[in-house]
């Protein structure tokens, strides 16, 4: 019967009338548009390298999706047709991405070069890197499109240190400049991060490591727990980290 053929889903993206899914599919590689009426596949797209990471502009009519290693690649795809409009080159693994709401810029997290480019979709390119604390795997931009929030994979930090935390990098998009949020200590393995619809509240997913105690018990969250952290968005600081475990898982 030969081997199974996985599609290995890896990311997801709804249109914004809710008729159309798009799923990345990092094992093909492609994207696949999913009809919601029927469960069924409306269209797909091959796309040049292994993907990472998906993002649909505003109105729903173009579709991002972030592809390959060293050479990384950002596709630019029509919805809901799927067709390849153009590719731009990026940086090392880009591992997260984010469309302005006016539909003017990308910003692309790069992963292994520690740094985010802004692609100006006017022109089709990359136009500069502003640089990240370390591993950047997401990112978000605020509907004014004044702001951008990325999280960083790993702590900078030496990992024999009394404070060990990743950050989370704020961008002002109009200068440039950045500024670091740094979580509860013991934060790390960033993974997810969205915004709340009103565009008040940064939501980010990580683990909470209680690395200064001693390795005595593993069980009920005593060296490791799944955590949530809000985040002010106009004020730019952390609100809470709420702890997701079942204690008694």
């Amino acid at each position: 019967h030969g081997a199974p053929k996985y599609l290995g889903p890896s990311a997801i993206a709804a249109s914004p009338d809710g008729t159309r899914l798009y799923a990345l599919c990092t094992d093909l590689p492609k994207v696949i548009a999913i009809d919601t009426a029927t469960g069924k596949a409306a269209a797909s797209a091959d796309l040049p390298a292994e993907p990472a990471a998906l993002s649909l502009s505003a109105d729903g009519k173009t579709l991002y999706a972030a592809c390959g290693g060293p050479e990384g690649i950002v596709c630019v795809l029509e919805s809901p047709s799927l067709k390849t409009v153009k590719e731009i080159r990026v940086g090392h693994t880009p591992s997260g991405i984010a469309a302005s709401g006016d539909g003017r810029f990308l910003y692309v997290c790069n992963r292994f070069n520690n740094d985010i480019s802004v692609v100006d979709l006017a022109a089709g390119k990359e136009t500069k890197k502003i640089p990240a604390v370390r591993e950047p795997v997401g990112a978000v931009v605020t509907p004014d499109g004044k702001t951008v929030f990325a999280i960083n994979h790993l702590p900078l930090a030496r990992a024999d240190g009394d404070v060990v935390t990743a950050h989370v990098t704020v961008i002002d998009t109009a200068s440039g400049q950045t500024s670091g949020i740094p979580l509860p200590n013991g934060s790390t393995g960033l993974r997810g991060i969205c915004m709340t619809p009103d565009g008040k509240h940064v939501l980010v997913t990580h683990i909470l490591a209680r690395f200064h105690l001693p390795t005595t018990q593993l069980e009920r969250g005593w060296q490791n727990t799944n955590a949530l952290t809000i985040i002010d968005a106009a004020g730019r600081k952390l609100v809470n980290t709420v702890l997701l475990d079942d204690v008694d898982l």
